[in-house]
């Protein structure tokens, strides 16, 4: 077969199931790279998408008879009539229509953008094959017998030194101290820890108090806020932000050792993406702030001070100081409590003191701020909903008219609505008591963006999407884009793939009752009623994920659950990495130094006794006994 030439060759394997594409990989290098033709695994996605297997249901129970659904699916899905250049003209015309028909809908359902690159082969293996969850290892104390462990507080992701893949996990521990773990998968002790501070560093619980006193005041103090978004990593400065009741801490991240500690006027509950030279915006309950690293921490000043009525509506621009560029000093002070997460909106731009700030919480409204004119408000936009988390993705936002093909556009017509320039604006929270997923249009042109001031245009049907029907019966937790999808999770456990649409659903799976590899966590909570995703963190930076080629298993997502555990979820029957393997080899390690010490001492107690001997032969030949 690899005699013919590569087009009849591709048209002949496209034939085969998924699974026998895998294993004719194995072949040879020819085969392997006509086996992950990128644009045959993109038809098998669409093919395989639950929305197109719905749909070519309903068409087969629609025109015929329930007996004869599986036959004429074997009928149209059989070569014959395809490439019998005998068939009558008739078949031949309904035929290519059928061929025109799908590709229009494959137009219609295709998740990517006009300058993404996309591994097809990676999304399916992503939307079809069997999850498996690897635990990081348990920050352990005490006996090891007693397998005690503490809990991670938050987490946050230290990028490699390019920034596109993940290559340390960081995370607070209760009792205080700072764990890093090997999150590479190019390293043979991924999953293992790596480094851990002393106890009480975040905490400032020194070692004039006794361990039993100095845990117990960490754990309170650690516990006490419950911020989700409490960690931020500067993988540029290798610094990182952790948010301890009202005071922030700077640590770095090589020495483990606290830089700064800057107070703040209530409990710290939200901190935006730390990437030097961009300030990091820190929330608060009451108020929101813009922290310098390079300047001391200012000095507290009423007068700085910008009041947000958001019952009120947006206030006028007269009514706020102006700020020159770089004046990080003001601050927002807030009249309703709870920015929950804060979205630093990327820019094309390195540094030039533009950018967006979004502010989301216990609010109905997103707060949008611009910073160079910090802490005046640009606009807000009215959700509805309390909303836990925000992200965006560097796409345009498809109109809901186009997603569900209700005019039956052409692919010219989707092609320029993905060519605009903008970005698309994602929020996961709770609405009248069910999971709340939205989307909003965010256009690089002011006139075209969903912001009601500061004339970023006028908000329409077509600018945002709302589901609230299908997301969850549930409060949605957290949300991430995760290669063509968005995944998010509930307050039942669960962890949804959707399309970009925000609704047409991918896969999902229960942390507490999915999977053999689930169980343990499940036993653990079995009292509780079930563990959550807090947090969803993908292991490859937004930056980098559709600008270039991920490579193959490395595009996979890290959670932080309710009871404190660390996880990594993974795609393939073969678990992405075995926390036990490395713990039977440092058990092994561990006994063989005790070994050599045990060698080691019995050598030295060997010589101390022969020289022992020795001095009483020599007293002996003085008549001594």
């Amino acid at each position: 077969m690899e005699a013919l030439p590569t087009e009849l060759l591709l048209q002949i394997v496209a034939f085969l199931e998924p699974s026998d594409l895998v294993h004719l990989q194995y072949v040879s290098r020819h085969i392997l790279s006509i086996s992950r033709d990128n644009t045959l695994w993109k038809t098998l996605c669409f093919e395989h998408s639950i929305a197109e297997v719905r749909r070519r249901r309903q068409l087969l129970y629609s025109n015929m008879e329930p007996q004869l659904a599986e036959l004429a699916r074997a009928l149209e899905d059989s070569p014959i009539n395809v490439h019998n250049r005998s068939a009558p003209n008739a078949d031949m015309q309904v035929y290519q229509a059928a061929a025109r028909r799908k590709a229009t809908l494959l137009a219609n359902w295709d998740p990517s953008y006009l300058d993404e690159r996309i591994n097809f082969y990676q999304e399916f293996i992503q939307r079809h094959a069997p999850y498996n969850m690897s635990w990081f290892q348990n920050a352990q104390y005490g006996h090891r017998d007693e397998k005690l462990h503490h809990e991670a507080t938050g987490m946050g992701i230290l990028f490699d030194d390019e920034g596109h893949l993940a290559d340390k996990l960081v995370s607070p521990l209760e009792d205080g101290s700072i764990c890093i773990w090997d999150a590479s998968k190019s390293s043979p002790r991924q999953g293992a820890i790596i480094g851990r501070s002393s106890i009480g560093l975040l905490s400032d619980k020194g070692s004039d108090l006794d361990l039993d006193t100095r845990i117990n005041q960490s754990k309170t103090i650690m516990t006490e806020t419950g911020a989700v978004e409490c960690v931020s990593i500067d993988s540029r400065r290798k610094k990182g932000f952790f948010a301890v009741q009202n005071v922030l801490n700077e640590v770095d991240l090589y020495t483990l050792q606290v830089v700064s500690r800057t107070p703040f006027p209530f409990p710290i509950t939200a901190l935006s993406e730390a990437r030097h030279p961009t300030p990091l915006t820190v929330g608060t309950n009451w108020t929101l702030h813009l922290h310098d690293t390079r300047k001391p921490p200012p000095k507290p000043d009423s007068g700085s001070s910008t009041k947000c009525e958001l019952i009120a509506g947006t206030p006028s621009k007269n009514d706020f100081p102006r700020l020159q560029t770089g004046d990080f000093g003001g601050h927002v002070s807030l009249s309703q409590p709870g920015a929950l997460s804060i979205l630093h909106l990327p820019t094309t731009r390195e540094w030039d003191g533009n950018g967006d700030i979004w502010v989301g919480g216990r609010f109905t409204s997103f707060l949008n701020y611009d910073r160079r004119f910090f802490p005046r408000l640009r606009g807000t936009v009215h959700s509805g909903a309390r909303l836990s988390c925000i992200t965006a993705i560097p796409q345009p936002f498809v109109p809901a008219d186009l997603r569900l093909r209700r005019h039956n556009p052409s692919s010219t017509a989707i092609r320029e609505a993905k060519s605009i320039p903008g970005h698309t604006l994602i929020a996961a929270g709770e609405y009248k008591g069910k999971g709340s997923l939205e989307l909003y249009s965010l256009s690089s042109d002011p006139v075209r963006s969903i912001n009601s001031s500061d004339s970023r245009a006028t908000r329409n049907q077509n600018s945002y999407y709302h589901n609230r029907q299908t997301a969850s019966s549930s409060k949605l937790l957290s949300v991430a884009p995760h290669g063509t999808r968005l995944v998010f999770s509930d307050g039942d456990g669960n962890m949804k793939w959707v399309e970009r649409d925000g609704f047409t659903p991918v896969r999902q799976l229960n942390i507490n009752t999915d999977g053999p590899s689930a169980q343990p966590l499940s036993a653990l909570s079995a009292e509780a009623g079930g563990d959550i995703v807090q947090k969803i963190s993908p292991t490859v930076a937004t930056s980098y994920a559709g600008h270039s080629e991920v490579p193959l298993g490395e595009d996979n997502l890290i959670i932080w659950t309710g009871d404190g555990k660390l996880g990594m979820v993974g795609f393939g029957r073969m678990p992405t990495f075995n926390i036990e393997d490395l713990d039977e080899h440092a058990q092994t390690a561990q006994e063989m130094a005790q070994s050599k010490k045990e060698r080691e001492y019995g050598q030295e107690l060997r010589r101390a006794l022969e020289r022992q001997a020795a001095e009483l032969r020599w007293m002996r030949g003085y008549g001594l006994r």
